[in-house]
């Protein structure tokens, strides 16, 4: 059986204007009257890993076959491992294609894991292979599979479960994953989950090689369903401006090893729909699954994700805390701002508030280590590293991915340099202080910015943050339309 693939669709119908895939139009040709075309539906299935299904067991013996033919390909075969793992990036030279903090995080890596798994069952000749993910909030173990150290899975690592990590619990997770506006919602999960479980492992896998080590296929497989949940089971939308759905990139390898062909962020978005499917499981609040059964059901979901929506990151108010200034992460920041919680009491006030507040958090470039995270604390001028996420005062958490690294002579590495930026939801904080009478309308409010090691002391404690700025931020929330 043929999967669809955008390679495939294109030969067959017709792609419009930026190279949005009409699924409406694959139906059709494909035949199926009311039926979802075969294609369609029986396409490859991407499962939560767990110990004790013979599904998922088998899913790792075939990515295990398939890494182990990558790493024995010639470098003059681009499907090779290395090759693969450099698109991403490579240690000792940074991040080379990836555009990390950026707003092509999740379809950029879509589209990369889209191609590997297509290298993955050209090899393998399993066609039915779909990657399994790393479901870090359901099961936080390393399974089995990848701690065998005779086994082509195995990389050193700091740690091997991310359970005791509170940035993929519930609790921090259920309120990322209530915001309906995309420009707010990907820099959490990429600065939250993503970072934090990366740092968090360690290893090669905590830092700019991270692609070396095969869980990184299964942890952004993960970062993907993270999307797809947001988009397609909660029905929220992806911008429709050109300026994001256009965006093409021309240098990834396809399942042959030849460059494929140009891949458009907009094509992504369908990608879920035509060429692979999750296997449902909870991410943090469960949300039912979106069971798609007819054409017609099928064609009106394809039109709202190709449809999008006019979404942008629009700043309604904003309070300055500081700028420019380097800090020391031995030491907890304390900035304050001249802005009182009643200027926000419209928000604070209103479980239906049409606005979110955020601390808005940026840096002038990566720290030299990134053994830590950092915790967002709101009034609490006295918080400090034993400070649990069960006070009251804490907002949430995120940390830096990879270290600051200089040009290498020859090597253009501008145009992938990764500027951290966070956002931290500070609404359901402030509520709760407001509530809890910890802070009255009168009350100037006050952001704590606390580095916490992972794993008890920092590596460096002497290392500093150069930040560029931290301010308050409003944004509209998004009211999404429901499908027709």
């Amino acid at each position: 059986m043929e999967y669809l693939t955008p390679k495939t669709i294109s030969r067959r119908i017709f792609i419009e204007g930026i190279g949005l895939v009409s699924a409406g139009l694959v139906l059709g040709t494909l035949g199926g009257c009311e039926e979802l075309a075969e294609q369609i539906r029986n396409r490859p299935i991407r499962r939560r890993i767990r110990v004790g299904s013979p599904d998922v067991d088998a899913d790792i013996a075939t990515y295990k076959q398939a890494v182990t033919l990558m790493k024995g390909l010639p470098s003059s075969d681009l499907r090779n491992w290395s090759y693969q793992a450099a698109i991403h990036g490579t240690a000792g030279v940074g991040f080379n294609k990836c555009p990390h903090g950026s707003e092509q995080f999740f379809p950029w890596h879509r589209a990369y894991l889209f191609y590997f798994e297509k290298i993955c069952q050209k090899l393998t000749g399993n066609d039915k292979f779909g990657l399994p993910y790393w479901n870090w909030n359901q099961n936080p173990d390393l399974n089995p599979a990848f701690l065998d150290t005779t086994s082509v899975l195995f990389s050193t690592r700091t740690n091997t479960s991310v359970s005791t990590l509170s940035q993929v619990s519930t609790a921090e997770l259920a309120p990322i994953f209530t915001d309906t506006n995309f420009y707010t919602f990907w820099p959490q999960i990429e600065g939250t989950p993503h970072n934090n479980v990366h740092t968090f492992v360690g290893g090669i896998f905590g830092g700019f090689g991270s692609a070396v080590d095969p869980i990184f296929w299964t942890h952004h497989c993960m970062v993907d369903y993270c999307w797809y949940k947001w988009n397609i089971d909660m029905g929220n939308n992806n911008p429709n401006a050109s300026s994001w759905i256009g965006v093409t990139w021309n240098y990834f390898i396809d399942a042959d090893g030849s460059t494929a062909s140009p891949m458009t962020a907009g094509i992504t978005e369908l990608m879920p729909l035509l060429s692979y499917q999750y296997e449902h499981s909870d991410i943090g609040t469960p949300v039912p699954q979106k069971i798609i059964r007819t054409k017609a059901e099928f064609n009106r979901l394809e039109a709202r994700i190709k449809a999008g929506a006019d979404i942008r990151f629009e700043i309604k108010n904003r309070a300055l805390i500081a700028t420019k200034a380097a800090i020391s992460i031995s030491k907890p920041f304390n900035g304050e701002t001249r802005a009182n919680a009643g200027a926000f009491s419209a928000i604070i006030d209103n479980d239906d508030a049409k606005e979110t507040v955020f601390a808005s958090i940026n840096y002038v470039q990566l720290p030299t280590e990134s053994d830590f995270f950092v915790r967002v604390f709101i009034n609490l001028p006295n918080a400090n590293t034993d400070t649990t996420v069960k006070d009251p005062h804490y907002a949430g958490s995120f940390a830096f991915f990879g270290t600051s690294m200089p040009d290498h002579a020859g090597m253009d590495i501008s145009a992938h340099k990764h500027v951290p930026k966070f956002l931290v939801n500070i609404t359901p904080t402030l509520k709760r202080l407001k509530q809890q009478q910890l802070i009255t309308d009168q009350s100037l409010l006050t952001v704590q910015l606390v580095a916490v090691p992972f794993l008890g002391k920092f590596e460096n404690p002497s290392t500093e943050l150069l930040l560029d700025t931290i301010e308050l931020i409003v944004t509209p929330v998004i009211i999404n339309s429901k499908e027709q």
